[in-house]
């Protein structure tokens, strides 16, 4: 391994591949300008929500492929109502995504 990269963990770069949330600033809080340019950083990384959108989406669709599967080949219920749980939550997550990025759209300046 190479000594300028950091150690990280598989599940770390899971997290980082998969959660967008965590490349946004908190724009409610600091000063006026500093709400300001939070915000403007947040509008500027909306540019990356679509991306996301769209692997939550692809996780979704995996969920409900192998929760179809387990219910239909294999005629066990549990897994298959875990896989629709995961599906259904992947899909929430598209939502907020998505509105996120819509909103960023529609309101290109806060105040």
């Amino acid at each position: 391994m190479r000594a300028d990269l950091p150690d990280v963990s598989f599940f770390a770069l899971i997290y980082r591949y998969f959660w967008p949330f965590q490349y946004f600033r908190d724009a409610s809080r600091g000063s006026r300008i500093e709400q300001v340019q939070n915000y403007r950083f947040n509008r500027t990384m909306s540019r990356y929500l679509p991306g996301f959108a769209v692997k939550w989406s692809c996780l979704a669709a995996a969920c409900f492929g192998v929760g179809d599967f387990c219910e239909a080949a294999l005629q066990v219920l549990l897994p298959a109502v875990v896989c629709y749980l995961s599906a259904t939550g992947s899909m929430l997550v598209v939502v907020q995504v998505v509105l996120a990025w819509l909103w960023f759209l529609h309101y290109p300046e806060r105040f």
